[in-house]
């Protein structure tokens, strides 16, 4: 049986690619940095390390038959040492933008000894995302030049293509420009996204001076920054162009935007307690750690006494709660787990898990309050009968 090795498997591209080799009947193994917080199915072989590391990839390679190739930067900076270290046959992840230079050409050129493919997405549907709190938050969307016009791809055309390259040795060798089936403004997309939900919502210019700045508070670089805002201005009267890629590979249409925003509506609008609820405890009750914590409010506090010597202790952010959770279940296993729940009120809900350890009942009951669709607070009791 083929084994792919994927770079970037708990991204939002590399999830679906994951999937779809699975579907197909490979062996899957993934490189990650945390593979208790990757959050894959369980016959996916977890290679710890990172994907600027020669010596992680080394080991990861070991053995694979393919990768797929993410690489996350905007540099190519130590791709040099990398890309020796990956099997002969690699899909890599660039962009539509690679032939006018950057990262995605520099890294292209990087693997031209090797069985290559290269796939060349346009725009991200997926990057809406970055409006998801304006939408929550309120009624009103700020971009710069609303009317870019974009041909944004869904994840999974991407994930759909690169998977074919994968498993077809007769894509060697080929680059593939992918993009959805039709370009809409930015304001339509967010006109798109709105109906879907059910929300009015307006449309305001953003400056570029304006945009600029926002990029750089979130840490782009400067340099990124400013080729974007370039690039968003050069959209009003040159749009994306768009390609009949995906549907002559696949043999079905590019997915829309709106059937992008009819799969994402959830994260658009504000969850109800008993929608976070039902997510959090699906999580939790499967081990998907990193899926529940998504839920919870950057800022959520976590007291459970008994986890702190008895002590009101308020454990405060999701890192703390994450190493707190870490030590509490290292090197335990247990023989298995009941869940009652959840039980919702208002904007509460309450969860008892009955943990069973060797001839050991223990049983925990979470209280966790709601707020804006985010868990802010959970409250934790045990009890441990006597044997």
């Amino acid at each position: 049986m083929r084994t792919i090795l994927v770079t970037g498997a708990t991204g939002r591209v590399g999830r679906h690619v994951v999937d779809g080799l699975r579907a197909a009947g490979v062996t899957v193994r993934a490189l990650v940095r945390t593979p208790e917080r990757a959050a894959l199915p369980p016959d996916v072989e977890l290679i710890q390390g990172d994907i600027t590391d020669p010596a992680a990839v080394r080991r990861a390679a070991d053995g694979a038959d393919a990768a797929f190739l993410l690489w996350p930067s905007f540099s190519a900076d130590g791709a040099a040492a990398v890309v020796p270290e990956l099997p002969r046959r690699v899909v890599y992840l660039s962009s539509l933008n690679a032939p006018s230079g950057g990262v995605w050409a520099d890294v292209e050129r990087l693997l031209q000894d090797k069985d290559w493919t290269f796939v060349r997405p346009g725009g991200f549907a997926v990057n809406a995302q970055g409006w998801a709190d304006e939408f929550r938050t309120g009624d009103v969307v700020r971009v710069p030049y609303p009317e870019a016009g974009r041909s944004l791809i869904h994840e999974r055309d991407i994930a759909a293509v690169a998977v074919l390259a994968l498993l077809g040795d007769h894509h060697i060798g080929q680059t593939y420009d992918v993009t959805g089936p039709e370009v809409l403004t930015q304001a339509e997309q967010i006109r798109t996204i709105a109906r879907e939900i059910g929300k009015r919502m307006r449309v305001e210019a953003l400056s570029a001076d304006a945009a600029r700045q926002a990029m750089l508070d979130l840490g782009a670089d400067p340099v990124l920054a400013d080729s974007s805002v370039t690039y968003w201005a050069s959209l009003v009267d040159n749009p994306e162009p768009v390609t009949t890629t995906v549907a002559e590979l696949t043999g079905r249409p590019a997915r829309t935007f709106a059937e992008w925003a009819a799969d994402h509506a959830a994260e658009f609008r504000v969850p109800t307690t008993s929608e976070v609820a039902q997510q959090y405890t699906g999580a939790l009750s499967t081990g998907r750690l990193a899926e529940a914590l998504a839920l919870t409010a950057p800022d959520m506090v976590r007291v459970a006494p008994l986890e702190t010597n008895g002590e009101e202790l308020e454990l405060k952010g999701t890192a703390a709660i994450l190493e707190n959770a870490h030590r509490q279940t290292a090197g335990i296993e247990y023989d298995a787990i009941d869940v009652l729940g959840p039980l919702v009120t208002d904007n509460h809900f309450a969860i008892r898990f009955t943990f069973h350890h060797h001839n050991t009942r223990t049983t925990k009951l979470s209280l966790c309050t709601v707020t804006s669709g985010r868990i802010t607070r959970e409250e934790v009791f045990y009890y441990t009968p006597a044997t």
